[in-house]
């Protein structure tokens, strides 16, 4: 755990909050993928390509991350509380902005469809 711990804190706060905005982009896209996917396989899906794309462009989401970051801090591997609440706090506000921009954004767009 320590090592992906280090991973995750290891960046600068302006880092965390950028990658927390894509990854929190990419959440509410995946609320709203999940809700117009009418087949249970294809919510499955697309609950899966979500993921792997958060997972495998090493994205800093607040849930999972802080998940990765308090098993780091608990088996003492050099990750400090203040490291997990910093990462918290950046992680939380950018997966926030970018889901809030997202939602935003599409029902700017119905309502200008009308």
């Amino acid at each position: 755990f320590g090592e992906i711990a280090e991973g995750l804190v290891g960046h600068p706060s302006w880092v965390i909050l950028a990658s927390g905005i894509l990854a929190g982009w990419l959440m509410g896209l995946l609320s709203w993928l999940v809700i117009a996917a009418r087949e249970t396989i294809s919510q499955i899906f697309v609950v899966w390509m979500i993921a792997v794309v958060i997972g495998l462009a090493h994205l800093h989401h607040s849930v999972i991350g802080g998940a990765e970051v308090l098993a780091g801090l608990f088996a003492g591997q050099g990750i400090t509380a203040v490291d997990y609440l910093r990462f918290l706090a950046w992680a939380t506000l950018g997966n926030v902005l970018g889901g809030v921009f997202l939602v935003a954004l599409l029902k700017y767009g119905h309502v200008k469809q009308g």
